[in-house]
């Protein structure tokens, strides 16, 4: 699972982008997780969708600060087209863990940035989360490209050491697919944020 970075100047921005890219491979983009239960939220087409998501983000005083302040976070995660479609669960879990690890959204933390999980094909989701808390503070995404990475990284690692000898026991083959870890060790996001080994 490869993830990519990018930043938007609003959130009609970026779900306008992302309904796109779902078009590009004849799909709709579906909502699969949030800060609060799916259900709960309307649907990722409508205009209400985009102004709850956004409700923390400051007012632009122009249209240029805006663009120049981009506070509209997203990181895509592709998987091998030529792979199996990996259990929506996967990307879920995946998500999250990125969230905590980058600091945007840890579990059951009060002062987390809202953000939202869309499925735009079978082998690609989007993460997106403005960057603005609830207290008027913006979350620092510092490193948020390393630490993504690492993420994804160690959950491919670990899913190779689990059933990667099984698997090429039946298949005849070292075949390996993205699984997850329990939660990225703090000494990992620690050397990913500083550039330094502890």
């Amino acid at each position: 699972m490869q993830p990519t970075i990018s930043r938007y100047a609003s959130t009609a921005d970026l779900l306008s982008a992302i309904a796109a890219a779902a078009a590009l491979q004849r799909a709709r983009p579906r909502l699969i997780d949030a800060w609060r239960p799916v259900e709960d939220l309307p649907a990722p087409e409508l205009e209400a969708f985009g102004a709850e998501l956004a409700a923390h983000l400051p007012a632009a005083d122009h249209p240029a600060s805006a663009l120049r302040i981009r506070l509209v976070w997203q990181c895509t995660l592709r998987t091998d087209p030529d792979t199996a479609a990996p259990a929506e669960h996967h990307f879920r879990l995946t998500a999250r863990r990125i969230l905590a690890a980058t600091g945007i959204a840890a579990e059951d933390d009060p002062a987390a940035c809202r953000w939202a999980l869309l499925r735009v094909g079978e082998h690609e989701v989007r993460l997106v989360a403005p960057l603005a808390r609830p207290d008027g503070t913006v979350a620092d995404t510092g490193r948020d490209r390393s630490l993504a990475l690492a993420v994804c990284h160690l959950a491919e690692t670990r899913s190779a050491g689990l059933h990667g000898r099984s698997r090429a026991a039946l298949a005849g083959s070292t075949g390996q697919r993205p699984g997850l870890l329990p939660a990225l060790p703090p000494a990992t996001i620690a050397t990913a944020r500083t550039g330094r080994r502890p």
